[in-house]
């Protein structure tokens, strides 16, 4: 049975997430109103979050327009290459922006 409460939208922008004072890179690959799915670039750092952890999500849109948004992780797996490991997550968007509502509106 489906969980989601809203529609995912496929698309590709550029994000990163911060925790404490460590940023990942990476690309928001599928997106809804109230959440995201994001998969990193691969990077030496060490995991420095874990389900229910709360980061911050910046964004790049279409527009160029950059949005900042608190998340909380909901479920995250890590893939280990000789490059190092990339995550990928689904993220809940805690309290999203108008803007951000807009744009997912438009799409």
């Amino acid at each position: 049975m489906e969980k989601r409460q809203n529609k995912r939208i496929i698309d590709n922008l550029d994000a990163e997430i911060t925790t404490g004072n460590i940023t990942y890179a990476g690309i928001i690959m599928n997106l809804s109103e109230d959440g995201c799915y994001m998969v990193t670039a691969t990077s030496n750092k060490d995991v420095g979050f874990s389900n229910h952890s709360k980061l911050k999500l910046k964004c790049k849109l279409p527009s160029g327009k950059a949005l900042n948004m608190d998340c909380e992780v909901k479920w995250f797996q890590t893939k280990t290459s000789p490059y190092g490991t990339s995550f990928s997550m689904g993220m809940e968007i805690i309290d999203p922006p108008l803007k951000y509502k807009e744009f997912i509106r438009s799409l």
